[in-house]
Order: C-alpha cells, then sequence, then structure tokens
C-alpha cells in the first residue's frame, strides 16, 4: 500500500502568517512531517522559506531578518494601516486625513503602492535559490490571473516571480507580469490553498486560515470603510466554503489585528501554537484514521 501524503495548507494573512511558524514547530514537535506544503501569499513566502531552511527556528531566523531589514522599512507598511493612527489631537487627526488623501490619490496614478523595485528588492533577500522540494517535501504556490480570475499553480520553475505575484496585494503591491498572464495575491481566489494541496496529491490536508474575520477593525463612520467590510463580508462567506474541504482546520483568533502588524509577529507565532494545541487531539485522531482506516473504526467503537 503507497504511502499517505500529509498535505499542509497555509493561508495569506500578511503578519499574521507567523503564525504558521507557531505550527510548523508543533508539527516537528509531535513527529508529523508535511510531504506537500502549499502556500498563498504569506503563506507562500513562510512554505518557500520552511522548505528551504528545513526547520521552523531557521525560517523564522530567516524571516525576522527580512522584517528588520532596510529594504522591508523602505516598502512602508505603516500606510495601510487604517487603524489606530491617530491619536486624539487636531493635528494628529489632520496628519491622518492628509495621509489618506495621498494614498487615494496614488492609487488612481500607479498599479501599486510600492514600486516594483522596492518589492523585488525585498524578495531577493530571501527568495535566493529555486527549491521546490527538499528532503521528500513538496512545495506549492497559488497566484490570481487578473484578468481570468483563475487560480495559477506553481511547482517547479522560477521561484522568485512565483512567490512575488502570490504576495501581489492588490492596490498594495504591483501585480506581476509572468507567461503572459498578470498575476496578483493567491489569496483573492484561493486564501487558502487547500485544492492545489489535494493536486500535488495529498490524501490528508491540515488547512491554517489567518484571514481576517468577519468582525471589522475599524470604525464604521467613512464610506471606504463601509465598503471594505462589506467586500470583507463577502470574502469570509467564500472562504469559509473552501476551508470545508480541509480535513482539518487551524483557525487563530487574531480579532482587531491589522495585516500590515509585522511588530506583533512573535504574538502571532504564540497564537499560533494556542490553535494547534487546541486542535492536536483532533488533528492527530483524524490522520491515524485516514492512515489506518479500519483500525480507526475499531478504535473508534471501543
Amino acid at each position: 500500500m503507497p504511502q499517505l501524503r500529509f498535505g499542509l495548507a497555509l493561508g495569506g494573512g500578511g503578519a499574521r502568517g507567523f503564525a504558521h511558524l507557531g505550527i510548523l514547530q508543533r508539527l516537528e514537535e509531535i513527529g508529523i512531517r508535511p510531504d506537500i506544503i502549499t502556500g498563498a501569499s504569506m503563506g507562500a513566502l513562510v512554505a518557500a522559506t520552511y522548505i528551504k531552511s528545513g526547520t521552523a527556528a531557521l525560517a523564522l531566523q530567516e524571516l525576522n531578518s527580512l522584517i528588520e531589514s532596510e529594504a522591508f522599512k523602505k516598502l512602508g507598511m505603516h500606510l495601510i494601516n487604517v487603524t489606530g493612527r491617530g491619536g486624539e489631537s487636531f493635528w494628529h487627526q489632520v496628519s491622518s486625513a492628509i495621509q489618506d488623501r495621498i494614498i487615494i490619490n496614488l492609487a488612481h496614478s500607479k498599479p501599486g503602492l510600492v514600486r516594483e523595485d522596492r518589492m523585488a528588492e525585498v524578495m531577493e533577500l530571501i527568495i535566493t535559490e529555486d527549491i521546490w522540494s527538499q528532503a521528500d517535501q513538496m512545495l506549492g504556490i497559488v497566484a490570481t490571473d487578473l484578468y481570468s480570475g483563475e487560480d495559477v499553480y506553481f511547482t517547479e520553475g522560477p521561484l522568485l516571480p512565483a512567490v512575488t505575484a502570490s504576495m501581489a496585494i492588490p492596490g498594495f503591491l504591483p501585480p506581476v507580469q509572468h507567461d503572459g498572464r498578470t498575476l496578483v495575491d493567491g489569496g483573492v481566489s484561493q486564501q487558502v490553498p487547500i485544492r492545489l494541496a489535494r493536486k500535488m496529491g495529498a490524501d490528508f490536508v491540515l488547512a491554517v486560515d489567518v484571514g481576517q474575520d468577519v468582525r471589522p477593525i475599524a470604525p464604521m463612520d467613512n464610506a471606504m470603510a463601509i465598503a471594505s467590510q462589506s467586500e470583507n463580508i463577502r470574502s469570509c462567506h467564500y472562504r469559509d466554503m473552501l476551508n470545508r474541504e480541509a480535513d482539518v482546520l487551524l483557525l487563530p483568533e487574531m480579532p482587531g489585528v491589522h495585516w500590515s502588524a509585522y511588530d506583533q509577529r512573535d504574538t502571532f507565532i504564540e497564537l499560533g501554537i494556542q490553535a494547534f494545541d487546541t486542535q492536536q487531539v483532533t488533528l492527530e485522531k483524524a490522520w491515524y484514521q485516514t492512515k489506518h482506516p479500519l483500525l480507526g473504526r475499531l478504535k473508534g467503537l471501543f
């Protein structure tokens, strides 16, 4: 009987994706080594770094160095976080209003708020080799075709454009032109790449969703916030439908945390660990029953 393959699908969520490292750490501790790891957006970067590094600890070390680099700081993540910027004084409010106007004006004239060369400088610091498999672990990455809306799967070839495309947050990072396609964030079409893991041969899929939940992270007192929250509701309904295709789903609790809060990455790792610990018994039981269906049913009876 062929050996069954354990798949791990890591979803997008910006800085919240550091929770994936806590989950990878826990999987190592209980002796489960995923055969297939798929990623969308930040999940793609974590997955690619983990495949290259071989351990959660080494992947974290590389990602921390990236976040602390001057190239990453130049991306200006603080500009996109619309919550908690203001303060109560009149001048804080005026400053926030001016900043919002600058962002709106840029959004009308550019494909992304961040320049393509700055994003390339960041990605080249960490994606230095085309490593799609290591020690019998396979990597898969999903991006989204901006014109057709199709999932675009990467399992071989140049790794840098694949990860960059998967992380191209619409409006913030520019689309990636690759093989005649215009590609954006994989999370647009497949927030958690469960289907890619299945396509790559996973018999069992543990999915990790670190996306924003349906609760708003900003006051609903302006048109942009209301439109954004409405789109978030639509996205959450679609995401929930896709998440049902996983064998086990982990949902780290992160209410009210914006995706750009990279200064909270240690907290996100701990939240990932907590989510894993809550579901560990369920996970081990489900994986055992997948590997040993008859024994699993008999064990359930007694």
